[in-house]
């Protein structure tokens, strides 16, 4: 007999709220969200036999569902806080760094505006933003705007990733089983599965290239740890024993994008030429808004490329061999709603499903959030992933921030990975919010007391 979700996602708010009287305020934290992100369910989602259910959102944006797992642990943060810790959030002062979380928690009632019938959605969408997203970005600009702060946040972050490798391991051999051991319906539990070794693991996260991501992440920042000896140990075992088994797991789950993801961004955890590293991010997060642009604007058609393009064509051709499907095929998902889109450009249509007035939904988060909220709702959005990543490598703070090695280059890379992966997939793991308000932080605050 399953355990229903609603159940556990309702009882979870005094649960997590309850980590506040118990640990301190951040181990409480991270325990809250990490913790929550891994063991509950998305959402008590309605059982039906379409075995692609493409019209179900990822958790991080206002879909059909309410009480999911990311207001359930915001709401057990927020509440602990306030209960045990009010005085923390009494001497929280809002800086010109917020506006941007700001914008999109409000942006479901400012696209409403434009749209008479959607009233009521918007202000469950925003209060869903605002709890979802704008607790745990609060609570990163409020606990983990230090170099300390971060690091213990890093180390949450592996061991997080550790808990998984058991997850991960059995789900290679036996398929995606334990969601629907313990809760029931997941809705893509199967899509995708099946690879060339086994199954790709899903775990109790969203899909199989969520959890390729939070084990890239947690292998990236294990190899930061470990490179660096900022740990000797965590959890008993030997931190250069950890980077390599997370590693290999993060293989072994055989989500190509994380792969290439943790290859490509591991150099930017470990540089330490700061001119390099100014130069490789910029080049990063110029072309992630180019490409963005690019999609967005609709002006060149990249199925049409790949058809004339003798390159393209190639690589397409190559990808398609061995079996990789999944790029053209998001691509393709993506550009048949990027003209429905651009009829809204200024606030979009404030709708969750408002693809619905073309194909199938689109897979990538910018091009949702673009459909959903307009160009109000994407510069807000971009700028929450981009702007923590600029001020990390652009503007140290203070002494601490100068000194190598740095934990903010780490915590940099692992929000280029969600910023990428976003431009292929539509969820992300909002728990790591907790970084990038902690980030964008330009002054330590000096009114907290810096122990866990």
């Amino acid at each position: 007999m399953h355990i229903p979700p609603l159940v556990i996602l309702l009882g979870f708010i005094p649960a997590g709220a309850y980590l506040f009287r118990r640990f301190p305020v951040r181990i409480a934290i991270l325990a809250n969200f990490l913790g929550g992100w891994a063991i509950l369910p998305g959402a008590n989602y309605r059982v039906t036999t379409d075995p692609f259910p493409y019209w179900i959102l990822g958790v991080c944006l206002p879909g059909g569902y309410f009480v999911t797992k990311a207001t359930a642990t915001g709401l057990a943060a927020l509440s602990g806080v306030i209960i045990f810790h009010f005085a923390d959030l009494k001497n929280f002062r809002p800086d010109i760094c917020d506006l941007p979380m700001a914008v999109w928690c409000c942006v479901p009632l400012l696209s409403a505006a434009t749209h008479w019938n959607t009233h009521r959605e918007a202000l469950l969408g925003a209060a869903y933003q605002a709890i979802s997203w704008g607790v745990p970005w609060m609570l990163g600009r409020i606990y983990f705007s230090d170099n300390r702060s971060l690091l213990l946040a890093a180390k949450a972050c592996v061991i997080a990733g550790i808990c998984y490798v058991p997850v991960c391991l059995f789900e290679i051999f036996a398929g995606p089983q334990l969601y629907a051991f313990f809760y029931g319906y997941q809705p893509y539990r199967w899509v995708g599965a099946t690879r060339y070794i086994g199954f790709r693991p899903i775990g109790f996260l969203e899909d199989g290239n969520q959890l390729g991501t939070w084990m890239a992440a947690a292998a990236l920042l294990a190899c930061f740890l470990a490179l660096h000896r900022l740990a000797d140990r965590i959890l008993g075992l030997p931190m250069e024993w950890v980077a390599a088994g997370l590693a290999l797991v993060t293989l072994l789950c055989q989500s190509a994008g994380s792969i290439l993801l943790l290859l490509f961004l591991a150099p930017l955890a470990m540089l330490r030429q700061r001119s390099f590293r100014r130069a490789f991010v910029a080049l990063l997060v110029a072309s992630i808004l180019s490409f963005t642009l690019f999609r967005m604007s609709n002006l060149v058609s990249l199925r049409t490329v790949a058809q004339s393009n003798e390159m393209a064509r190639s690589i397409s051709t190559a990808l398609t061999g061995i079996g990789r499907h999944s790029l053209a095929w998001r691509l393709a998902r993506d550009e048949s709603q990027i003209t429905v889109a651009l009829e809204k450009p200024l606030l979009g249509y404030g709708q969750w499903n408002w693809w619905q007035n073309g194909d199938l939904r689109p897979w990538n988060l910018w091009l949702l959030v673009f459909g959903f909220y307009g160009l109000v709702g994407l510069i807000a959005f971009g700028t929450i992933l981009f702007l923590p990543v600029i001020r990390a490598v652009w503007a140290p703070t203070g002494d601490d921030a100068l000194a190598e090695p740095n934990p903010r280059l780490a915590m940099a890379a692992l929000i280029l990975m969600v910023a990428i992966d976003n431009l292929l997939n539509g969820s992300m793991i909002l728990p790591y919010l907790l970084i990038m308000g902690g980030l964008v932080v330009l002054r330590t605050p000096d009114a907290l007391d810096n122990s866990c």
